[in-house]
């Protein structure tokens, strides 16, 4: 256990981030099903998908993945995953048994490599896909990339893929303000989180730097949510970061090993539990996180 210095609002006092399991290479994406209370998450370098209970315990969800990364729900509950060495986006139709791919290609070329995935409250998937899994063989496959640029996407309920932005340098994690009008994506070689107004037709407009994520120890920005309170959460060095609605900087939820992504989870959604390398982490919060399974609008 690592004892936390308190962030108001969000980590008590004496709060302890306790390891969950341990014993991967390079742990991603995790997942918490609200209503049948597991964890789904990724070992990228493995090419596995695991999900944990703590009545089950842990057991393999998905494997081969063609090193998957990020994931979530869409609104019906069933995972999307966003695959490295095949340039997918895809959703798994039936417990990880049955998946079918829902985007591979923009204009005629090969995506980058889809690493982080959201889904809105009207079915619309936002996802990022910088070129991490042809740059590093652990996370992928080493190859050229076909498209020119590292962008973002919306995929709409009727399958037309359309890049909202192309001008990050590698988009990484990404998540929507509570009401859904505000797009916040980070940029792991920025090191920045950027912010866009969402209009109705899912068109984005703005896009100025929000915040800059910065500070001691291993990491980058990553994975992001949001709780009910406005905050978002970023992954960055030393941990993950909180900041406040205003983007002024809360403090650092601190861990052991260099983290990659966390989600909010626990049957009212006041644990989060992080990704950080060779393990899964787990901590007590004050607060709640939006809700993994989308309402729909």
């Amino acid at each position: 256990m690592i004892a936390q210095d308190p962030i108001d609002g969000v980590i008590a006092e004496g709060a302890q981030l306790t390891q969950l399991v341990t014993g991967f290479t390079f742990t991603e994406g995790p997942i918490w099903h609200p209503t049948e209370h597991w964890l789904v998450f990724s070992d990228i370098a493995e090419s596995r998908q695991f999900r944990w209970s703590e009545a089950r315990g842990l057991s393999v969800f998905r494997r081969p993945t063609n090193q998957a990364n990020g994931n979530c729900f869409d609104r019906e509950g069933r995972v999307i995953s966003c695959e490295h060495a095949s340039s997918h986006l895809v959703i798994h139709d039936h417990g990880g048994k049955r998946v079918r791919v829902l985007a591979s290609h923009f204009e005629g070329k090969e995506l980058n490599s889809p690493n982080d995935v959201i889904c809105d409250s009207r079915g619309r998937i936002w996802f990022t896909d910088p070129a991490f899994g042809r740059l590093r063989e652990d996370l992928g496959i080493l190859r050229d990339q076909e498209l020119d640029f590292q962008g973002v996407y919306r995929l709409d309920p009727d399958g037309t893929l359309d890049c909202v932005v192309r001008d990050f340098q590698q988009p990484n994690g990404l998540c929507l303000s509570l009401d859904e009008t505000r797009l916040f994506v980070n940029d792991s070689w920025g090191p920045t989180i950027r912010v866009f107004d969402v209009g109705t037709d899912g068109g984005l407009s703005g896009g100025a730097v929000w915040a800059t994520i910065e500070g001691e120890g291993e990491g980058v920005p990553d994975g992001m949510k949001v709780d009910l309170e406005g905050r978002i959460f970023c992954n960055g060095p030393g941990g993950v970061h909180v900041l406040s609605p205003e983007a002024r900087q809360l403090g650092v939820i601190r861990t052991p090993e260099k983290s990659t992504n966390f989600c909010f989870g626990g049957p009212e959604r006041h644990q989060l539990f992080i990704t950080a390398s060779t393990s899964v982490y787990v901590i007590d919060t004050l607060t709640a996180g939006a809700p993994m399974i989308p309402s729909r609008a």
